[in-house]
């Protein structure tokens, strides 16, 4: 028998959504960093084997990858990081 892994794949996106109407509010890259970070450790409990990093430079996400993925290792035990998707224009 196989065994499957399950992971995620985050987009990165520093938008956030007034929870109240929905309107995008003003990009906070501290609470970007924050809630990437508490994905994986969510994930992790959650049973979840993977947490990937999608950057797309030039965009309105992550610039880089590496510092995110540390702050994520550093709060996590056993679930695997990596990128998915590192575009270097």
């Amino acid at each position: 028998m196989t065994k499957k892994h399950l992971g995620f794949l985050n987009f990165g996106h520093w938008i956030h959504r007034d929870p109240v109407g929905g309107r995008p509010a003003e990009p906070d890259a501290k609470a970007a960093l924050d809630d990437v970070v508490q994905m994986a450790v969510d994930a992790e409990a959650a049973g979840l084997d993977g947490a990937w990093i999608r950057i797309h430079h030039f965009q309105r996400m992550f610039s880089s990858p590496f510092p995110i993925l540390t702050a994520m290792a550093a709060r996590t035990q056993r679930i695997h990081l990596g990128t998915g998707v590192i575009d270097l224009r």
